[in-house]
């Protein structure tokens, strides 16, 4: 009989490890390496927001990997902080408390809680990758990393060949940014970040293993980056080659300080090299930068409002509409669009978190690069920690640097990797701790572990049926009509069936190695989680639809669709706020029950079922552009269609109802549009239903102040080429023509409107 082997794996905590240690370890140093995959080259264009897919990922890979480490840490017996590490970790425990008191005490909750759970995340796979991994896991989940860039870079060459040999790239997103290219990451902005992260990631993996494919693929990286046309990552790009340079030359490399001189100088040319080219791009389009300016402007305003604690993280999105200046939408063209990031990381950190915050940010970022720098300054280190150490610091600094003009670290394509940088940075700098003897297993019943198992097993099975479900729902209405969208659709089965098995796979095989019954239940627990988190991803294609319906005219399949949608995320604002937009454009008086229009429990109207809806979003999320702006438009169309009741009226008393009605509503109206006139004070459609309220009451001199205020334009703005843009705009120069045809009149003319002269 084969003597069984016995697996042995060094890992920080222990000397030897069971089985089951082994294998969690291993699970979670692969389990890593694959989200990072999955969230780079993920792209699902059947929900509104084709990065859905990435942040769905983050969630679930996240909480997968909370469940794993939480498990090993029972098995072992021991918390994964200890005196050792503890010093290495406070910056971050101080930064991860702050953050949750001031989400605590802030002003709103609900709107918030999505981006603290991802903050909460990040967290976690920081304090994970910063505890567990070694150099050793590092490298392999580096592996991964280059998988990711390889298919990313590869695809950016596609497209930039398809600039010049139109047909080349034959997926259907080809030229949505026009030129710029933005691969398998949904927006220029973010693959120019990837790149620039990436290659430092491959630069680093380069130094340590002389592969000369590496090379290829910074030469990828690179080219991609210029056609991306992103001007702040070209900067990070250049600044973070020239840093990393200078230091690896001064403080890396004993060989290379003799040269320092013409490094440094070399490292200043090439800064000042790119300085040059964002120039030269910027002038050609300025209108990013005085976005970004007038945001700053905003931002800073919120912090002076908050200066201590800050508005709590998550909330900068519902409380900036509040500070947002008016240029902005006369830059944006557009009013029903919302700013959720400050496009600069410390005014972010600063509105979020106040003072305190950003003062613990800033100590954080500080305490990273000094200990990357002592720790490549030693050397007793070896070569090969010392270029995973360089790429995966460099690869921190390039997206700290971006993320002074950028807002890609709030998204989970960069996200993910800037936490996890700074764990594997504190990993390969922490000195290796004294062996502990390994403490006795603690093992449960067998009776009960089978039962745990096979409840595991059962709950996924469940869950699997289900997702497999829900994910068959959006596929089966996807048109699928040329091949390119056919093997689009093979392959997101191929990949979604990949990620369910082969996390049951892991879940499963832990079970059955482990052997107490509270790492079990830690498993047993992540199923409900993994399907909550989950929903938000479906609700995201059934707004999809809903929005696809409403541009078609079909107002109550789009109502079906975002209730739906509110099912499956019934705290998400925005749908609330799309499905009583939708009710007051359709505004059925007729009282009936109606699931499919958001009725739960008793017979409703249009009107009431639209009210609901806007309070709801009012509560959560008090300063939405458009908000108030269509509560004003429900309560005009609402007085209209009782003023034509009370014309109608066969008796007095229903002709003094609907009149009082009427006029309530018109009041109701007039508050709202003022009142949606504090956030969006350049909405044309705004002054021009005040206007017509006021001819409506006959009154002229107000139906002329609001016409002159139009004009004018709002406080602040003084740039001509936004006030001029509505001086002679068609409607207003009609409501300009009956004003003065009002003045004229000799006589007093009744008013159109119910009960005014």
């Amino acid at each position: 009989m084969a003597k069984k082997r016995t697996h042995i794996h060094l890992v920080p905590n222990a000397v030897t490890s069971t089985a089951a240690e082994s294998f969690l370890h291993r699970a979670l140093v692969h389990a890593t390496g694959a989200l990072g995959l999955l969230i780079s080259i993920s792209f699902f264009t059947a929900t509104y927001d084709t990065a859905q897919v990435k942040l769905t990922l983050l969630h679930m890979g996240g909480l997968l990997l909370t469940a794993l480490w939480a498990a090993l840490q029972i098995v072992r017996g021991k918390s994964p902080f200890t005196k050792h590490n503890f010093p290495f970790l406070l910056p971050l425990f101080a930064y991860l408390g702050w953050n949750i008191v001031c989400y605590v005490f802030a002003p709103y909750h609900l709107n918030a809680a999505e981006e603290f759970f991802r903050f909460i995340l990040y967290t976690i796979i920081t304090l994970l990758a910063a505890t567990e991994f070694s150099l050793s896991d590092i490298k392999a989940i580096t592996n991964w990393f280059l998988i990711a860039v390889w298919i990313c870079f590869a695809y950016g060459a596609v497209q930039i060949l398809d600039r010049f040999l139109p047909g080349v790239d034959v997926l259907p997103w080809r030229g949505f940014f026009t030129k710029r290219i933005f691969s398998t990451l949904a927006n220029p902005n973010f693959f120019a970040d990837f790149i620039v992260f990436c290659s430092c990631i491959t630069a680093g993996a380069f130094l340590a293993t002389r592969k000369k494919p590496l090379l290829l693929l910074l030469a990828l990286g690179a080219t991609a980056l210029f056609f991306t046309e992103s001007k702040g990552a070209w900067m990070a790009y250049a600044a973070v080659a020239a840093i990393t340079t200078w230091v690896y030359a001064n403080f890396g490399e004993p060989a290379l300080r003799k040269y320092r001189l013409k490094i440094n100088l070399f490292a200043l040319l090439v800064v000042l090299g790119t300085a040059l080219l964002v120039g030269v791009y910027t002038s050609k389009r300025f209108q990013s930068v005085s976005f970004r300016a007038h945001t700053w402007l905003g931002t800073f305003e919120m912090i002076k409002d908050a200066p201590i604690m800050g508005v709590g993280t998550g909330n900068f999105k519902t409380i900036y509409s509040a500070y947002r200046r008016p240029q902005i939408f006369y830059i944006e063209n557009s009013h029903n669009t919302e700013t959720q990031h400050a496009e600069n990381e410390l005014l972010e950190q600063w509105a979020v978190s106040g003072t305190v915050g950003l003062a613990i940010f800033l100590w954080l970022t500080v305490f990273l690069f000094t200990l990357t720098i002592r720790t490549l300054s030693k050397e007793d280190n070896t070569t090969e920690k010392k270029f995973y150490l360089l790429g995966y610091g460099a690869g921190f600094l390039a997206i700290w640097i971006h993320s002074l003009v950028d807002i890609s670290v709030r998204f989970a394509s960069t996200g993910f990797f800037f936490a996890l940088f700074m764990g594997c940075i504190i990993a390969l700098c922490m000195p290796t701790p004294a062996p502990e003897a390994p403490e006795s297993p603690r093992t449960s019943p067998s009776w009960i572990l089978a039962g745990l198992r096979f409840l595991l097993a059962a709950g996924l099975l469940a869950l699997g049926v289900q997702l497999f479900y829900w994910f068959y729902e959006i596929t089966s209405v996807i048109d699928v009509q040329r091949v390119d969208e056919t093997s689009l659709l093979v392959l997101a089965w191929i990949v979604f069936a990949g990620s369910i098995t082969g996390s049951a796979y892991l879940l499963l095989r832990a079970a059955w190695l482990l052997r107490n019954a509270a790492a079990l239940c830690v498993l047993l627990l992540l199923l409900p989680l993994e399907l909550l988190v989950y929903r938000p991803f479906q609700a995201n294609h059934y707004y999809s639809l809903g929005i696809t319906f409403s541009q078609n005219g079909n107002l109550d399949g789009a109502l079906i669709y975002f209730t739906k949608a509110i099912r499956f995320s019934p705290f998400e604002t925005e749908y609330h706020q799309f499905r009583a937009n939708l009710l007051a454009t359709a505004l059925d008086l007729t009282k009936r029950f109606s699931p499919a229009r958001g009725d739960t429990t008793s017979a409703s109207d249009d009107y009431s079922r639209a009210l609901q809806d806007f309070a709801f979003v009012e509560k959560h999320s008090p300063n939405p552009p458009l908000l108030y702006h269509n509560k004003g438009q429900l309560y005009y169309t609402m007085a209209l269609r009782r003023n034509e009741e009370a014309r109608r009226a066969s008796g007095s008393a229903e002709y003094e109802f609907f009149s009082q009605e009427a006029l309530r509503n018109m009041e109701l109206a007039k508050k709202s549009l003022e009142r949606s006139l504090l956030a969006d004070p350049v909405n044309p459609e705004t002054y021009f239903y005040l206007i017509q309220i006021a001819l409506l009451e006959n009154q002229v001199d107000t139906a002329q102040r609001w016409i002159d205020r139009f004009r004018q334009g709002p406080d602040g703005v003084t740039e001509p080429k936004f006030l001029n843009r509505y001086q002679q705009y068609p409607q207003l120069q009609a409501l300009q023509a009956q004003v003065n045809a009002r003045r004229n009149n000799s006589y007093v003319q009744k008013s159109r409107f119910f009960g005014r002269i």
